[in-house]
């Protein structure tokens, strides 16, 4: 195929709205594709510098996009200060087309709205009440199962401790309801990465450790599986444990401490931060996801690796090297017979690598603003990429680009 076949396949679609410069954050899930409908949450501008609201964007085919915003319970629209890294949109859409939708939480109660029709984002209200129990939550993740149910994530900041917990959206019962603490220590904290849901139902859960108190450096990139029919958790070798898990428990991690690496309370040196998770058509987890090597405390000096399990974490592999250049942003995909992991470099844009020679691509070059990013395998020929350029525009607005990579990369 010659590159500009290639180039071909990559298509750019820039949503009709500007977004706030705290569009920007390296767990969510701001990005739904179900058949030919794409649903996307984004960070648009406040009233006052230093401010947001939340719209949400449908868009069917080749049709225009529907836009508006998050409401309160009464009908008024949401507004929150800026937060980038914690206060951004993570959306999924249940087995009836109803959008869910929660944003704004840095160890804060249930901030989660739900639309009042399906597949319209005109009627999105705050429902209060109807996520289970009071929660001090950040970082929340979320995925529709292929019953119609919805798995979702959070890290609840409970008893001096950050502990990850697992809910679900029944969607027959239409309700939510709480499965458990999948990892806590007393005193450390759990950071959620990403989530993925199997063919079967089953639960993927990738998460990193912090020393202490919540930190920008993280360590222990750690993974369990959610068993939906038995109602267990369980790690990479099928080995049901006694949940919550603990840096210490049995092939939790898929990256333990590496050269030069120290468990500490210190923000400069070696460590993990941010990582993107799939399956294979055997249901088997590989990961994504961003390490410091070089030590330091430049916050974009984390270089990209993969590793995938087969029966161990085998085939890890160094895909870029960071020279000060990569943002928290990393995604994977796997198609059924090759890998693709994607990451955004400063003044390049959104960046792309496929199994087996991991050669790195620029995907979009008139999109170099872009700087993060979240992404899901639409069908075994094309990828979605939602690409956030969070100050396009200027210092206070960006754009949102939704780009679409078919089956060769350019």
């Amino acid at each position: 195929m010659t590159p500009a076949t290639a180039q071909a396949q990559v298509a750019v679609d820039t949503v009709p709205a500007e977004t706030d410069s705290s569009n920007a954050a390296a767990w969510w899930r701001p990005m739904v594709v179900k058949g030919n409908t794409t649903y996307v949450a984004f960070n648009a501008p406040g009233d006052t510098a230093g401010t947001h609201k939340i719209k949400i964007g449908v868009k069917v085919g080749t049709g225009a996009w529907t836009i508006d915003y998050l409401k309160d319970e009464n009908g008024n629209v949401w507004s929150h200060a800026d937060d980038v890294g914690h206060d951004q949109p993570t959306i999924a859409v249940d087995g009836d087309g109803y959008i869910h939708v929660w944003t704004d939480h840095h160890v804060d109660d249930w901030r989660y709205f739900r639309s009042s029709a399906p597949n319209d984002p005109t009627g999105m209200l705050r429902r209060i009440g109807d996520m289970p129990g009071t929660v001090g939550a950040t970082y929340p993740i979320a995925e529709d199962a292929p019953n119609g149910d919805i798995f979702l994530i959070i890290r609840n900041h409970y008893n001096n401790a950050g502990q990850g917990e697992l809910y679900r959206w029944d969607n027959a019962a239409n309700s939510w309801s709480k499965i458990g603490i999948f990892a806590r220590e007393n005193t450390n904290y759990v950071y959620p990465d990403d989530l993925k849901i199997d063919d079967a139902g089953n639960v993927h859960i990738a998460f990193e450790w912090a020393y202490g108190t919540p930190r920008s450096l993280r360590h222990y990139g750690s993974y369990l599986k959610y068993d939906v029919a038995a109602g267990v958790f369980r790690t990479a070798n099928g080995v049901a444990l006694s949940a919550p898990a603990t840096r210490t428990t049995a092939n939790v991690l898929f990256q333990g401490l590496g050269t030069g690496e120290v468990w500490n309370n210190s923000n400069d040196g070696v460590g993990i931060q941010a990582a993107g998770l799939t399956v294979d058509q055997y249901a088997r987890p590989s990961i994504a996801y961003r390490y410091r090597t070089a030590g330091g405390t430049n916050a974009y000096n984390f270089d990209v690796y993969r590793v995938r399990w087969n029966g161990a974490w085998v085939d890890r592999v160094k895909i870029y090297t960071a020279n000060n250049d990569v943002p928290a942003a990393v995604e994977t995909t796997h198609n059924g017979t090759r890998a693709r992991v994607y990451f955004t470099v400063l003044g390049s844009g959104l960046m792309a690598a496929e199994s087996p020679t991991w050669a790195v691509r620029q995907v979009a070059p008139a999109q170099s603003s872009v700087t993060r990013i979240s992404g899901i395998l639409k069908s075994t020929t094309e990828d979605v990429i939602y690409a956030a350029a969070p100050t396009e525009i200027d210092a206070n607005r960006g754009r949102l680009h939704v780009i679409s990579i078919g089956n060769t990369l350019p």
